[in-house]
């Protein structure tokens, strides 16, 4: 038979082509998508030991592959080897630092070090913020991810003065005993604010019970080395141990180590944890019951919503990929990789007001029964995982429905329900609905902040994903245009106009309807 390879490199090729068939049949390997090519060399084996002798079950991988394989009762392991791929290989396993070893000698020999078995209180929190000073600091390699953290809520934790005005009573300029004030009126509970907004200041730090006095490391909020020293959460009843407390830390008394979601990042200070990727890591600060008040529910929602039961977690859609990212640390000893494996740390995909707008839905529909004109209006949350709107507790949506006549007034509606007046005198009275926990005292009055109130009191309106809140407007006569609109309010109107806050509404849905 006629061959396009040489005669000289016969017999090379026919080696080539036979070591590929032995390396794929004696492959046992977990393969979550295929690797870029599929041309082998054979396989690489290797064995994976500590100081006590050879390690099962540890997962060994190319580094920045997919294609993984585990370690057998001896440690040992086989992977093939590809013409064009990768000549690193890392062995990681729960408990210990992942280990990793270029392929210049076989067979390949990983050796990996146990963590530290107790946190260190002492540990100096390293700074996320770049800076030429200071050669450790997250942001002189992470750049990207930095940008994306910068951005996030997280970032602004404790500098947030929505935040801060409702916390110690002040104006947004700064004005003290305005309005509602945590610190005024409950300041023995404003250690569970730091527990989550600030969690790396010590608790007999004075700044604990008082934000205005953080400083250094501590003022940077939820930053990038507090998040990645979490081993665990659940220390104590989620929702009534908050922030820190309920969460187990791991900081080394010496040099340094960091726990995340890829299991081949092997500087010799990195562990994988796949906690990362669950919604309990998130439930510590998502979920909490404050002065015996329901305050924070986003967990508990999320254990009662379908996402869940699709296998959704918070980081699917919180820390969904970008897609731009392929390198976490470029010109710093990071690798190209799919960006599919590289986490968002903005937390939502473009502005709040995108997130907001693509979770949820406003669909309108004119229908004419007995001679009436009437205009339904559907108000869906669709794929979230909690209810609409989450977190604090004041946060609400409102609907307003506004006819107007041939000569641009607005008029009023013949039936259909209309807004309370905690829906702010600029919209109250007018038809519509509003979408909210409305917390009230224990003589009904609301709303309240959460350290007023009792629970039992609570309303909650909120659009509970997956369903439909369907409500029906009769239009006058005269009604020539409808103006329908969804806006989305941090807090209630009175305290924002009292405080100042200047971006208390964000707008979801504007529009004029034409009637038929």
């Amino acid at each position: 038979m006629a061959s396009d390879v040489p005669a000289g490199r016969l017999s090379l090729f026919a080696l080539l082509s036979l070591l590929a068939i032995l390396g794929v049949a004696g492959f046992g390997s977990i393969s979550p998508h295929p690797i870029g090519s599929t041309n082998t060399l054979g396989s690489v084996e290797g064995h994976v030991h500590d100081a006590r002798g050879p390690i099962e079950g540890a997962l060994v991988r190319w580094k920045g592959q997919a294609r993984a394989t585990r370690t057998d009762g001896r440690g040992r392991f086989h992977l093939p080897q590809f013409m064009h791929g990768p000549q690193r290989i890392t062995a990681w396993r729960d408990g210990y630092l992942i280990a990793g070893a270029d392929v210049n000698r076989l067979p390949v020999v990983l050796d990996l070090r146990p963590l530290p078995t107790r946190d260190c209180d002492s540990y100096v929190w390293v700074d996320p913020t770049p800076s030429r000073a200071s050669n450790d600091n997250c942001g002189n390699c992470h750049a990207e991810i930095y940008n994306e953290w910068s951005a996030s809520g997280h970032a602004r934790s404790v500098t947030n003065r929505q935040f801060l005005s409702l916390y110690d009573g002040t104006n947004w300029h700064g004005k003290p005993w305005v309005g509602w004030s945590l610190r005024d009126e409950r300041p023995y509970g404003l250690g569970v604010c730091t527990a989550c907004h600030a969690p790396t200041v010590p608790h007999g730090d004075p700044a604990y019970f008082d934000l205005s006095k953080v400083q250094r490391v501590a003022e940077r909020g939820v930053h990038c080395d507090y998040c990645h020293k979490i081993a665990d959460t659940g220390l104590g009843t989620i929702g009534l141990t908050h922030g820190r407390f309920g969460i187990e830390l791991l900081r080394p008394s010496e040099g340094q180590l960091f726990l995340g979601p890829l299991d081949d990042v092997d500087r010799g200070e990195d562990t994988y944890s796949p906690l990362y990727k669950e919604s309990r890591y998130c439930a510590s600060c998502h979920e909490g019951t404050v002065f015996g008040v329901h305050v924070y529910s986003t967990y508990s929602e999320w254990l009662d919503s379908a996402a869940r039961k699709e296998g959704k977690q918070c980081q699917t859609c919180h820390m969904k990929p970008t897609g731009r990212m392929t390198n976490a640390a470029p010109g710093h000893g990071g690798i190209e990789r799919d960006p599919k494996t590289l986490a968002n740390h903005r937390f939502f995909a473009g502005s709040q007001l995108d997130m907001l707008r693509k979770a949820v839905n406003v669909s309108t529909t004119f229908e004419s029964p007995h001679d009436q004109r009437r205009l339904i209006v559907e108000v869906r949350a669709e794929d979230v995982g909690h209810r609409v709107p989450t977190g604090f507790v004041d946060r609400h949506l409102v609907l307003i429905v506004v006819p107007i006549d041939k000569g641009g007034n607005q008029i009023e509606m013949l039936a259909g329900p209309t807004l309370p007046k905690h829906a702010g005198r600029a919209v109250a009275g007018l038809a519509g609905r509003l979408y909210g926990r409305v917390l009230k005292n224990a003589e009904g009055q609301g709303p309240v902040p959460f350290w007023r109130a009792d629970d039992s009191q609570t309303v909650d309106t909120r659009l509970i994903p997956g369903q439909s809140e369907r409500t029906a407007f009769i239009l006058p006569e005269d009604a020539r245009r409808v103006l329908v609109q969804l806006k989305h309010r941090r807090t209630w109107p009175e305290q924002a106009e009292l405080k100042g806050w200047p971006n208390n509404e964000l707008t979801i849905v504007d529009q004029f309807l034409d009637p038929p």
